[in-house]
């Protein structure tokens, strides 16, 4: 029924104009001008860059380009006429363009980035930058991408950029939910990625195996690393960042809940002190604040003789010092930040002539000594804050010398008998 009507409405109106051009009421050719300068309008009215005159008398202006690192493209003509008849030819070539895999990316992160932290924004704008901006891949309509494209780009992706398992992951990611949003918004009828895993692309990626002297250290190694610390505690006592390191020996924390510490989390009546905050710091603004741990759980750690010693020195330091507060890592500034620790033993390796691990090879340093003296998977996990998945696959070496696997075997060999 409407669609009769609309034809009927068509034809009364084609016969009106008919009728007025006929008898020389309206000229036509007027007509279409006056609807093709309404159309150009509209069309100008799209662009929102500003058109300016140069020195060299030649107008100018800048449009979106995907395929532009910076996302635009300067167009220029020597006169204000050709601009615009160059702009209008751009936004009509655009007006039926279906959206880019890069337009379907912003859409999701602008409804993503409400969702994260300031440091996982961060992530996605380097992330952006490393794997998708200026790219051919990127400036595809995502209707055009087939999986053999994905593919190909996954695969060139990696060699490209030398991708191990775990950045690939993330770029995979970034790709899944930017087709599964095309898809669900029904940009496109059917989602290539539905038929892609993300493991049949490991063989491609780089195999990050660092050998066991490069990830933790060795019993001589931190013998040396505690002897140097006391002697600098008898020339520097007011260093705190020394003591932070001997601290992140003996209990292998990770260094942002070791700065996190207040003298209120230890507990000696009952022998332990409590871990339940991190240190952060957020890379948009720039600033250090006190978060929730890693795994945000809290977990207890006991406190032995040697801790005792140690925690003991640190105070009588600080309050010699003037330093002493609410914080157990202090300088005249207030609470230490994370990185200073890191640069602490960094430049004592340097000094000691020791290979740089950095003060993450104490955690898995303490976490293999553990296992390998017998102490259970669930315990050292515990102890550490991370699931025994992660103490299994990432934190766990074995330290044990041929002269001790030899003992082991005797030992064995004499029990058959």
């Amino acid at each position: 029924m409407i669609n009769t009507l609309q034809c009927n409405e068509k034809d009364d109106l084609y016969s009106m104009l008919k009728y007025l051009q006929e008898n020389d009421i309206v000229d036509m050719s007027q007509v279409r001008n006056v609807i093709e300068m309404k159309k150009r309008e509209e069309l100008l009215k799209q662009h929102h860059g500003k058109i300016t005159q140069g020195s060299d008398g030649k107008w100018r202006t800048y449009v979106k380009d995907e395929t532009k690192k910076n996302g635009l493209r300067m167009i220029k003509k020597s006169s204000k006429a050709k601009l615009e008849d160059e702009i209008i030819s751009y936004y009509k070539a655009h007006s039926n363009k279906k959206p880019t895999f890069d337009k379907m990316y912003k859409s999701w992160r602008s409804v993503q980035d409400h969702l994260v932290g300031d440091n996982t924004i961060y992530k996605y704008q380097t992330d952006y930058k490393r794997f998708f901006e200026g790219s051919e891949f990127a400036a595809q309509e995502i209707e055009k991408i087939s999986e053999d494209d994905l593919k190909i780009f996954f695969h060139d992706s990696i060699v490209s950029n030398k991708l191990g398992k775990g950045a690939f992951k993330k770029l995979f990611g970034y790709v899944n939910n930017t087709f599964g949003k095309a898809y669900r918004e029904k940009v496109i009828h059917e989602n290539p990625m539905s038929y892609l895993v993300c493991k049949q692309f490991y063989g491609y990626c780089e195999e990050i195996n660092k050998p066991l002297s490069q990830q933790i250290y060795s019993d001589e190694e931190v013998k040396t690393i505690l002897e140097w610390l006391h002697k600098e505690y008898e020339e520097k006592p007011s260093y705190i960042p020394n003591y932070a390191v001997e601290f992140a020996s003996l209990t292998g924390m990770r260094v942002g809940e070791i700065v996190a510490l207040k003298w209120e989390d230890f507990d000696y009546e009952n022998g332990f002190f409590m871990i339940d905050k991190s240190e952060k710091f957020n890379r948009i603004t720039k600033e250090y604040y006190i978060d929730t741990t890693k795994n945000k759980k809290k977990r207890q750690f006991p406190i032995d003789e040697k801790l005792k010693k140690l925690l003991l020195k640190i105070k009588k330091s600080e309050l010699s010092a003037g330093y002493l507060c609410e914080w157990v890592f202090a300088n005249e500034e207030g609470r230490i930040h994370a990185p200073v620790v890191s640069s602490c033993i960094k430049n004592k390796c340097k000094q000691l002539e020791i290979p740089e691990r950095g003060i993450h090879a104490f955690r898995k340093t303490l976490n293999s000594n553990m296992r390998c003296a017998g102490v259970s998977e669930m315990m050292t996990s515990s102890l550490l804050g991370h699931s025994p998945q992660v103490n299994r696959q990432y934190y766990t070496f074995d330290v044990t010398t041929l002269s001790d696997k030899a003992e082991i075997i005797t030992k064995m060999h004499e029990n058959i008998g």
